[in-house]
């Protein structure tokens, strides 16, 4: 009877409403996006489908490169200043966060597009995937500025607005992507156009949501250097960590085109496509809480807040355990048997990745006491033992070693974050901003 109203008690929680929305928002967008590479996979061969993949792969990856801890340092100080109603200082936030964004838009298109024959040929090992990687480029400030806008919509806490941006996204993608389906559109640059601007689009649509005038906002020069020096000393570390994380989550499809050629490439992105569910999850629980565990005051209010946290991550992590196996043959049927090498790399993947959720709450943790060179170095040792566990199981194993090499990766990684997070509880103080 207990263990009933412990849960009831669970599902009245505010924060899992709020989840909710946000969760909603991801599904649509992520299983868009699902579908989107279902209809891609069925109606190309494996090796064009392995180089949407790849273009796509570098896309994302020099998005997430240009973020230097922005988007989680204005999470980290926004909701306080929203909270303490410190507007001038919030728009100063943004407008020094807005202004890095732009400057490495720019260096990033135009670096990626000089740099895409190298990468193609030497990274990827596939030269010709040289001038799709240099036209999925082109929508890297798409991504970049249409994250940065979802981000202050978290840190305001505004979840269902942000829900409806996702879900535009994806909903937008996966109507064009049919359209062309249907009148027998073959050419790959007219579907990497789709992924490309359609976060333009949004972003532009929605960018009145940010403050009024943020960009014409006077810094003081004393506030400047202050507020650079605290977006810096929290960034530094977050910095590194989330370059080497880049990196290290990355370098498993890059071994495996130049080891296992471009088909296997589409296999794991197969495999991957059906763990979306647990990025959406994971995305939208910290999504919602990050706000929430910045705006505490006092370590006596963190331990309690983390507690209850951990105990409903807990309650729908075991959920979604029961459902891992049967979901696995989702695969064959979805999409077809060219695929069925997908399902084991799935079921281990899958699995490994609930620990992920688990390690919501204790990676917010070290966050919230701003001791982000802990994630630095944990990034760094994870980004090895990576590697290393790639190089050596994907020659051995093949398509399999790259799974077995994301185990390793994330129980090191669990363990890390829980010794970690109760070690700064017990011994170290509660810094406010």
């Amino acid at each position: 009877m207990q263990m009933i109203e412990w849960v009831q008690s669970i599902f009245k929680k505010k924060a899992l409403h709020q989840t909710a929305f946000v969760t909603v928002g991801s599904l649509i967008n992520g299983v868009s996006l699902l579908v989107l590479n279902i209809v891609l996979a069925r109606a190309l061969s494996r090796e064009v489908f392995g180089i949407f993949s790849l273009s796509v792969l570098a896309l994302s990856t020099a998005a997430e490169l240009s973020d230097f801890g922005l988007n989680l340092g204005l999470l980290r100080f926004a909701p306080y200043y929203i909270a303490t109603n410190q507007t001038e200082k919030l728009k100063q936030l943004i407008k020094t966060i807005w202004r890095w964004r732009v400057i490495l838009t720019w260096v990033l298109t135009v670096g990626g597009i000089v740099l895409s024959y190298p990468l193609a040929k030497y990274m990827f090992g596939q030269a010709k995937v040289a001038p799709y990687l240099a036209y999925s480029f082109l929508g890297i400030g798409g991504v970049i500025l249409l994250g940065f806008l979802a981000t202050f919509l978290q840190a305001k806490q505004r979840f269902f607005y942000q829900a409806s941006v996702q879900s535009l996204k994806g909903f937008l993608r996966l109507a064009i992507v049919v359209i062309l389906a249907i009148f027998g559109v073959e050419n790959l640059f007219a579907y990497l156009s789709v992924y490309i601007f359609v976060p333009w689009i949004l972003f532009i649509v929605n960018y009145g949501v940010f403050p009024e005038k943020f960009r014409t906002v006077e810094v003081d020069g004393e506030v400047k250097k202050n507020l650079h020096s605290q977006l810096a000393k929290f960034s530094f570390w977050l910095t590194i960590s989330s370059l080497l994380g880049i990196i290290g989550g990355k370098i498993d499809q890059v071994i495996i085109s130049h080891y296992l050629g471009l088909e296997y490439v589409a296999v794991f992105t197969v495999a991957w496509q059906f763990l979306q569910i647990f990025m959406v999850l994971n995305g939208s629980i910290s999504s919602v809480l990050m706000p929430k565990i910045s705006s505490l005051k006092n370590k006596a209010e963190l331990v309690i807040f983390v507690k209850r946290v951990f105990k409903w991550v807990l309650v729908g992590t075991i959920g979604i355990a029961f459902l891992i196996y049967p979901s696995q043959y989702l695969i064959n049927f979805i999409f077809g048997q060219k695929y069925v090498e997908a399902m084991p790399v799935y079921l281990i993947l899958a699995y490994s990745m609930l620990l992920n959720i688990l390690a919501i709450p204790l990676s917010m943790t070290i966050t919230v006491f701003n001791k982000t060179h802990i994630m630095a170095v944990a990034a760094f040792f994870q980004t090895v033992i990576f590697i290393i566990s790639n190089l050596v199981f994907i020659p051995r194993y093949g398509i399999m070693g790259a799974a077995y090499a994301y185990v390793v990766v994330q129980v090191a990684t669990f363990m890390w974050n829980l010794i970690w997070s109760l070690y700064l509880i017990k011994k170290k103080d509660f810094n406010i901003v």
